[in-house]
């Protein structure tokens, strides 16, 4: 077989022989340009893979793109191919900002492009021409497909590049599905399929103090705790291994974390040098003082939670601390399995059902959500085997969840085009970038969809109509003897990436707030937006937060729909992000509105990009002149969580919003009046160091005077992120 950059490869990552589905995709013709669905456990090389594709097209002149559809994922494949690509003469870049960001120089000056799902398909509407230019697109996780929100993205985004790119290579990585054959056919890819795992995994169900495994074998628990998922982490524990645990909500992953904590001393192995360090490095992140003291206190005893309200750097490190041995047990939510690489010796299932909150019940999860869990057990050249233990509730058998879990195959991928909602974003980014300019072209491009293989023709052009209907009735496309153009506000929404429903919802709000365009109304509008995703709401709230707002916000009370669940969902994130741009504590808002920093940190970065997005298709919506410039503003109060007066002063490096304040209350209201300070003046600011009065120089060009104050140490903990 012809394998030269993969040859290549394994040597500068000191590989003696390829995996077997490593070798089997080399075998297809991976280096060759041949489309692949390559379907395998977790950590079964599919990585290599990936970069034998982007490096191979690269090396032919061909621009190759890897997308993914978290940036946590994007973020560490960026990390991975940097050291090792540079060494074939190959440039590096990575594009995973704001969706209504134009980053053609990224594209431009790198060979090989990382990236997520919308992010590439936001640059292909933005540089249409750049859709005939890719020879390498690898997809990575793309049981996506099959998701609600994302599935649609990346169906469509593969449509439009297998549609335009002729002789794209395809290369397509999943863990192990049911319908391979089908989705193998949609890529018009060949098919690379394998069980192959290089950590043998045993499978079992844990009842009654006794682990029943697959192959019929047996194994006592002794019970120290009346929690089963405990017993197992300390069962573990004791054979020197470590333990994810997955519960079905957040709440549940911080009991079992604090029920572990409290466990008698020695009874759980870890390195407590490392958790008392990865302890101190939790306390030094932001966020509230209470959320940083309980987790730092948590790792200090071998476990902690995880879960996204956290913010990025707090799941950083605990995934840090886990791979370094400081910690026993992670106590995680389901976004754990899906995001970076983590495996541990043993991976426990708290719990098989999950509380659908749409309809009031329990649901059990899926069997390929199963999988996924059990696929992060046993960590590649250090575990001889790898554990995948579903705990059994009472009313539940061990024959029972044997059968319907670990036996059981997983489903179908299922394309999520059964809705509008994906087709109309779908469509106008088709027609508003010249991919498609009647509904015959349109139909040509979405017959490259896995809803077309699946659902046929006839219910395609229906969806593919309504959606047309929908985009005409709302002024974004028009149509005329056969022809579908975008108008000027079809074009600006296409190129923000805002959902095109986003332009009946403005409509309707602008109405409501009678030309009143405060910041509480502005920020209900943002709030509202179909891609927004608000805070999430308990119905025993609705009552507080109606009484926050008449408190604060009084004037948007009856912009409110208050039989609306949705509407008082954005009420709420309305108010906390009113909060954050006053410049209200971490602690505050987290304790007001029940939220964690990451949930936070992902509506501040939503609501700048829906806030610039409606910015710039202000003029063409008919908004009033001046709405846009307020738009701008609010958007980098946003980003900054300040009030206006401190917008100069965080354009500085390493001032944010607490050190901003501090400056302003100290009298340098200006850039000019910081510009000729002395660092004698600046030094006696609280929470002010040398380092960060060095960059305070730096910035006004004094570089002499701040190269003598680097090295110093810093005031305070906790200002890194917004000092």
């Amino acid at each position: 077989m012809k394998s030269e950059v993969a040859q290549k490869l394994m040597q500068m990552l000191g590989f003696k022989e390829l995996y077997p589905p490593q070798k089997a995709a080399v075998e297809a013709g991976v280096e060759e340009g041949q489309s692949l669905l390559v379907s395998s456990p977790t950590a079964s090389g599919k990585t290599f893979i990936a970069m034998t594709a982007l490096a191979s097209a690269a090396m032919r002149g061909l621009k190759a793109f890897y997308t993914s559809p978290l940036r946590s994922i994007a973020m560490e494949k960026y990390r991975q191919f940097r050291e090792v690509l540079p060494k074939l003469s190959l440039r590096v870049g990575i594009s995973i900002g704001d969706l209504n960001v134009n980053d053609e120089a990224v594209i431009k000056r790198s060979d090989v492009v990382i990236t997520t799902y919308e992010k590439l398909d936001s640059i292909i509407r933005n540089s249409p021409s750049l859709v005939g230019e890719i020879g390498a697109l690898v997809v990575d996780e793309i049981h996506y497909v099959d998701d609600d929100k994302r599935g649609p993205v990346i169906e469509t985004l593969l449509s439009k590049v297998m549609y335009k790119s002729k002789g794209v290579q395809v290369v397509a990585l999943s863990a192990t599905v049911s319908n391979v054959d089908e989705i193998a056919r949609w890529l018009n890819a060949k098919l690379v399929a394998s069980d192959w795992r290089p950590v043998p995994l045993s499978e079992g169900v844990y009842k009654d103090g006794v682990i029943h495994f697959a192959d019929g074998s047996k194994r006592k628990v002794e019970e120290v705790s009346v929690n089963p998922s405990i017993n197992l982490v300390v069962d573990e524990s004791k054979q020197g291994g470590q333990t994810l645990v997955f519960a079905q909500s957040r709440r549940r992953a911080m009991q079992l974390a604090k029920a572990a904590s409290k466990l008698p001393k020695g009874l759980l192995s870890f390195d407590q040098r490392k958790a008392r360090e990865y302890a101190a490095k939790m306390m030094s992140t932001e966020g509230p003082r209470l959320l940083r003291e309980e987790l730092a206190g948590l790792i200090s005893l071998g476990v902690s939670y995880h879960h996204a309200g956290l913010s990025n750097e707090q799941r950083t490190i605990i995934e840090d601390a886990f791979r370094e041995g400081a910690l026993a047990a992670i106590f995680a939510t389901p976004t754990l399995a899906a995001g970076v690489n983590l495996p541990a010796r043993r991976v426990v299932i708290a719990e098989v059902d999950r509380y659908d909150e749409t309809q009031g019940v329990p649901r059990d999860i899926k069997v390929f959500e199963y999988k996924q869990f059990a696929g992060r057990a046993g960590r590649p050249g250090l575990d001889p085997y790898g554990e995948a233990i579903i705990v059994a509730s009472r009313p539940r058998s061990v024959k029972e969840l044997m059968e319907e879990y670990i036996k059981a195959k997983p489903e179908r991928l299922e394309s999520r085009l059964y809705g509008v909602r994906g087709l109309r974003h779908s469509a106008l980014g088709a027609i508003a970038s010249g991919v498609a300019n009647d509904f015959s072209s349109l139909l040509e491009l979405h017959r490259r969809t896995l809803y077309y293989i699946q659902r046929g023709e006839e219910r395609l052009q229906q969806l593919l109509r309504m959606s047309i209907d929908d985009l005409v009735a709302w002024g974004l496309v028009t149509e005329a003897d056969g022809k579908l153009r975008a108008t000027e506000l079809g074009d600006a929404v296409s190129r923000t990436y805002l959902d095109p429903a986003s332009v009946p919802k403005l409509r309707k709000l602008i109405k409501r707030v009678r030309n009143k365009f405060t910041t509480e109304a502005l920020l209900y509008i943002i709030s509202s937006m179909p891609d927004m995703n608000p805070l999430p709401l308990r119905s025993s709230e609705a009552e507080k937060i109606m009484d926050i707002a008449i408190e604060r916000v009084p004037m948007i009370i009856d912009i409110v729909d208050w039989d609306d669940p949705d509407s008082v969902a954005a009420l709420k994130t309305t108010l906390a992000l009113l909060d954050w741009v006053e410049e209200i504590s971490d602690d505050k808002i987290a304790e007001t509105y029940d939220v964690g920093p990451g949930d936070v940190a992902s509506v501040i970065d939503t609501a700048k990009w829906i806030a610039n997005s409606l910015a710039d298709i202000a003029p063409a919506a008919g908004l009033p002149e001046d709405v846009g410039g307020q738009l701008r503003v609010l958007a980098r109060r946003i980003e900054s969580g300040v009030r206006p007066e401190l917008l100069p002063l965080v354009e500085i490096p390493g001032i944010g919003r607490v050190r901003a304040r501090r400056l302003y209350s100290a009298g340098f209201k200006t850039l000019e009046s910081l510009a000729s300070a002395s660092p004698q003046q600046l030094l006696r600011v609280p929470g002010l160091g040398p380092a960060t009065v060095a960059s305070i120089l730096e910035f006004f060009g004094r570089k002499d005077e701040a190269a003598s104050l680097k090295g110093g140490r810093e005031e305070g903990v906790g200002l890194d992120r917004f000092a």
